[in-house]
């Protein structure tokens, strides 16, 4: 690992915290498409089906 960074290394990572958090929007997108798919899945074939409640 090197003790003194470069203006390359500087310019590098300058270009990647531009190009922003892609990544971890798709993660998050994908959790939670995930949660609410889970979410409809439990509504529609465990808690209707039981009926209403008396």
């Amino acid at each position: 690992m090197q003790e003194n960074p470069t203006p390359a290394d500087d310019d590098a990572v300058e270009k990647i915290v531009r190009e922003g958090p892609s990544g971890t929007w798709a993660v998050a997108g994908v959790a939670t498409f995930i949660v609410v798919l889970i979410y409809f899945l439990f509504y529609f074939l465990a808690y209707l089906p039981r009926g209403a409640t008396q």
